[in-house]
């Protein structure tokens, strides 16, 4: 029960005023001047939702009802840093979280430099990075795990959860140990080992769709989400990986690998947020930032394709 407490000059509200005060309000308990409770508004919370915990063993636990109270609880406190944040960031340098999610592919390219300049130019901002797979970073970002995310699609994200924007299509190649270009030009994909990613990846997906379309099956030899395994993996002979064509960008200019793009086959790029969280200073200055590394990578997808 929340009891809330309203202190006035004596005389100033009558005992009627006070009653429709107390009814306008929930949970509320008035304490009058002359030492009566007026009546409580209605049915309170506590009454609502009931006991929030549970004996357990010793202890005591959070039931259901408990639990969903918690979590609204965290979101309402969550909601009030930042909105004081956001008026904060009016006036004063930015401060607070920026948590940022990240395909471990990109971060490299992506990420490294607006990093370096935004954390120089606002260091009382903490900056929380998170590299995981796209499925991932989605359920981070709609559990409230991150404020904003890098992640891969087959297509556009049109969840009426997520405000998308749309950065680049970055085309999927295959990749495998260095040797003469024309013998590997000449490689079918069904016909070589795959170390791929594991499922719910985007280009993996883009790729077993267009096989499967085709009435072709590829022989997939190992998995993992890692591309530095996967790197060396390829490199000790193990086998082949498709992969967008940036996430072996630095090793195919260093003569560590060869490649070829597959088809027009490509994965879509994005910039996600929760629709229901506004975009803070924070991370409309780490956006501005990102525009340059989004500009570079977009030159380097079109060198790549002439």
């Amino acid at each position: 029960m929340t009891i809330i407490t309203v202190t006035t000059p004596v005389g100033r509200l009558s005992q009627d005023q006070r009653r429709e005060l107390a009814q306008s309000l929930t949970d509320a308990v008035l304490v009058p001047e002359v030492g009566q409770f007026a009546p409580a508004a209605r049915v309170g919370l506590g009454d609502a939702v009931g006991d929030g915990l549970e004996h357990a063993g010793r202890g005591v636990a959070l039931t259901d009802s408990g639990r969903i109270l918690a979590e609204r609880a965290e979101r309402q406190l969550r909601d009030f840093e930042q909105l004081r944040s956001d008026i904060s960031d009016a006036s004063f340098a930015p401060t607070g979280r920026l948590r940022i999610g990240c395909p471990p592919s990109l971060g490299p390219h992506l990420l490294l430099h607006p990093l370096t300049v935004f954390m120089q130019n606002h260091p009382k901002v903490v900056v929380e990075v998170q590299e995981n797979v796209s499925d991932q970073l989605l359920r981070a970002v709609l559990h409230d795990s991150l404020d904003v995310a890098i992640v891969s699609t087959t297509v556009p994200e049109t969840s009426p959860h997520f405000v998308t924007e749309p950065l680049f299509r970055e085309p999927v190649w295959l990749f495998g140990p260095r040797q003469r270009a024309d013998g590997f030009a000449r490689l079918r994909l069904e016909d070589v080992p795959l170390i791929l990613t594991q499922s719910n990846n985007a280009a993996r997906d883009v790729v077993e769709q267009d096989a499967k379309n085709s009435g072709r099956k590829l022989n997939v030899v190992a998995e993992t989400d890692s591309p530095r395994l996967m790197l060396e993996m390829i490199k000790a002979g193990l086998g082949y990986t498709i992969a967008p064509y940036l996430t072996f960008l630095n090793q195919l200019r260093a003569r560590e690998l060869s490649g070829r793009p597959l088809k027009r086959l490509a994965v879509q790029r994005s910039l996600i947020r929760r629709k229901d969280r506004p975009a803070n200073r924070a991370m409309q200055l780490f956006r501005s930032l990102l525009r340059s590394e989004i500009e570079k990578a977009c030159k380097e997808i079109a060198e790549a394709r002439a």
